[in-house]
């Protein structure tokens, strides 16, 4: 169980507050007000029930997918290749698969021949993000405060999945899906940090402006921020 804010691991009564977040105010849930520093960190980790490496224990990853590749041509029909490989093992599901050969064919059917993202051939009621209209007018405005944050949550994802963590006793170097998942989170970060390097300084501020505020009339003294 882990502060949500900074990662740092916590107790069940904090982590509880966390999940009910409307019921508290946003200093009552920070890390600081519910466990006394001169106590000094909490080293003993503890779970939700769910969590538990005796529940989890078999629960893993089987393969990382990158929507982003999918849909670019460079490296599409690989990550497409990705997901078959694993259908084709997949019990209820393998028996009704394609023969390998067809698989690039079905991709550039549907992505690479297909920019629009319409409907191909006789794929009826197809469509893909490419269709969509009105992304640009719905694309939330990030300050530098947020992409900063956004950098540094990326760094400790980076930084845990790509050597052997002492807290878990896990050596995520040997895992080859989370060295998938390190390669992805390190391309991410390099375009959140261009887009922080060419973000005016002048641009942060603690909250999203009114444009990105969502208001539920029916619940008039919430706001939702996004």
């Amino acid at each position: 169980m882990r502060d949500y804010f900074d990662h740092k691991l916590t107790t069940r009564a904090h982590f509880e507050r966390l999940r009910a977040p409307e019921l508290w105010t946003y200093g009552e849930l920070q890390w600081d007000y519910n466990n006394c520093e001169t106590d000094g960190p909490i080293t003993e980790i503890s779970y939700v029930e769910v969590c538990d490496p005796a529940v989890t224990a078999d629960c893993k990853p089987k393969v990382i997918i990158s929507a982003e590749r999918l849909m670019d041509n460079s490296t599409g029909r690989d990550e497409n290749r990705k997901i078959a490989m694993l259908l084709n093992e997949t019990a209820g599901v393998m028996d009704y698969m394609v023969n390998e050969t067809s698989l690039d064919c079905i991709y550039d059917s549907l992505i690479a021949n297909n920019p629009t993202g319409q409907s191909p051939g006789e794929a009826e009621g197809y469509i893909d993000y490419r269709n969509r209209t009105g992304v640009l007018d719905r694309k939330h405005h990030v300050s530098t405060r947020h992409l900063t944050k956004m950098v540094k949550q990326l760094s400790r994802l980076i930084t845990k999945y790509s050597s052997n963590d002492v807290e878990t006793s896990i050596d995520w170097t040997l895992s080859p899906e989370a060295q998938d998942l390190v390669e992805l989170l390190t391309e991410h970060r390099e375009e959140i940090q261009e887009e922080l390097d060419n973000t005016p300084v002048e641009q942060n501020w603690a909250h999203p402006p009114k444009t990105n505020w969502v208001v539920f009339p029916k619940v008039s003294s919430f706001v939702l921020y996004i």
